[in-house]
């Protein structure tokens, strides 16, 4: 009878990722009274998750933690949570959301919980609270082909949280390398006029929709974006081979639009690993009665009746849209005799264009960044890089001396909300401010 009770009270089924159900690699998650319950994949009998449904600390650690807690600058003890309220799941990768708006994160393989976020001598909680309108868990252990078709392997996983804010207005990402915090930015499609209902990831590919059934993907995570300072990159195209093989080179991946689904549909979505490559990956949508799935690169959607009710608002009416963050800059700067501007800039969405206007016209030239090293409050520290042109007048030969004769110029941004400074050590500062 107790497990007729249970039965009644889970999911018989679970094929999408929801907050309240979900499923990893190996196994399926779901909550029911604030408690966590699981099983085995390809099962059908749901058990609480040790030790009673809550994140619990494990091991010789947590008890040295309670020891030393009322010394000076000790490391905090695990508080855990009440009841749990929302889950994330993927690859091996469990996030739970407490009642105190806490994240706590596992792998299921070990189940030890942690309440922390961050790496060491900078742990703090990551908090999960009612100004996120979605997340999603990232776990991948597979390698991914960058721009070029190079393969970067993956020694010890990547683990990346994806949220949605502002009413799914921004997106951001936290990472265990990473201080806790959304402090890192994605651009949304369409250069972040795009207004997000609904947000799935897998193997560090997000699949997100608008409120009309409008759908994208994308592969970025602190590594393919360039952010990892420990790993090499390059702004030079190249098939690599041997010793060079281990440089990435960028910009990552851009946002990938997904074709129209053909029938009725919710914004319930899931995206889900299938293999080892960019491509592996199988996109599934709520429909009316049914799932609406295909591969990630392939053109049509198919769908499979299920006779399952719809639970997911329906995907209906006109795209919403947002005003673009983007806006120009302008310098005193001159470079022989061209006056330098920058238009399309967006902290959020790389790239932007420098332009170098002179009297005989504009040259144009692409600026692609990403995140710096550093992130406070009033400042964003970027990276990234001038592609210039093959030809162009003395202002284009001037950069590519600055340059030492390369294509690409490195640069830095630092950029406030009323300035930026664009350099490259040595030789070249420009200072701009918003137009």
């Amino acid at each position: 009878m107790w497990w007729l009770l249970v039965l009644g009270a889970l999911p018989t089924q679970v094929d999408f990722k929801s907050e309240t159900a979900t499923f990893s690699a190996a196994h399926e998650v779901a909550l029911d009274e604030g408690r966590l319950w699981w099983r085995a994949r390809g099962t059908q009998a749901w058990a609480l998750l040790p030790p009673d449904g809550l994140p619990a600390p494990r091991g010789r650690l947590e008890a040295l933690k309670e020891l030393v807690a009322d010394l000076p600058l000790a490391p905090a003890v695990f508080v855990r949570p009440n009841r749990l309220v929302r889950l994330a799941a993927d690859g091996d990768n469990l996030l739970a959301v407490g009642d105190n708006g806490v994240a706590y994160y596992t792998k299921l393989s070990t189940l030890e919980w942690v309440d922390v976020w961050g790496p060491t001598g900078l742990k703090a909680p990551l908090r999960i609270d009612e100004g996120v309108l979605g997340f999603a868990m990232s776990h991948r252990k597979i390698p991914y082909e960058d721009l070029d078709g190079n393969p970067h392997p993956v020694t010890a996983g990547v683990t990346t949280v994806y949220a949605l804010l502002e009413q799914g207005r921004r997106l951001a990402y936290a990472d265990p390398w990473l201080p806790a915090g959304w402090t890192r930015f994605l651009c949304l499609p369409e250069r972040n006029t795009f207004v997000a209902a609904s947000l799935s990831a897998s193997a560090s590919t997000m699949f997100v929709m608008d409120a009309s059934g409008r759908s994208f993907t994308r592969l970025a995570d602190f590594d393919t974006v360039g952010d990892d300072p420990a790993l090499p990159y390059s702004w030079t195209r190249a098939r690599r081979r041997g010793a060079a093989a281990v440089v990435r080179t960028l910009p990552g991946e851009d946002w990938k639009a997904q074709p129209k689904i053909p029938g009725p549909h919710s914004t319930l979505l899931t995206i889900t690993q299938t293999g080892a490559r960019n491509a592996d990956r199988e996109l599934r949508v709520e429909g009316d009665k049914g799932t609406w799935k295909k591969q990630l690169t392939e053109t049509s959607w198919r769908f499979e009746a299920t006779g399952a009710p719809r639970r997911g608002p329906l995907a209906t009416g006109d795209a919403p849209k947002q005003a673009a963050r983007e806006a120009t800059w302008v310098s005193d700067a001159e470079v022989m005799g061209a006056k330098v501007s920058l238009e399309g800039f967006d902290p959020d969405c790389s790239p932007a264009t420098l332009v170098l206007q002179s009297a005989k016209g504009a040259l144009r030239i692409p600026l692609h960044f990403h995140g710096g090293l550093e992130f406070e409050r009033a400042e964003r520290d970027l990276r990234g890089a001038l592609l210039l042109p093959k030809r162009g007048d003395r202002a284009l030969q001037a950069l590519r001396v600055v340059a030492g004769g390369s294509d690409v110029l490195e640069v830095e941004l630092d950029v406030t909300n009323t300035s930026l400074v664009l350099k490259h050590v040595p030789g070249l500062e420009w200072r701009f401010s918003k137009k």
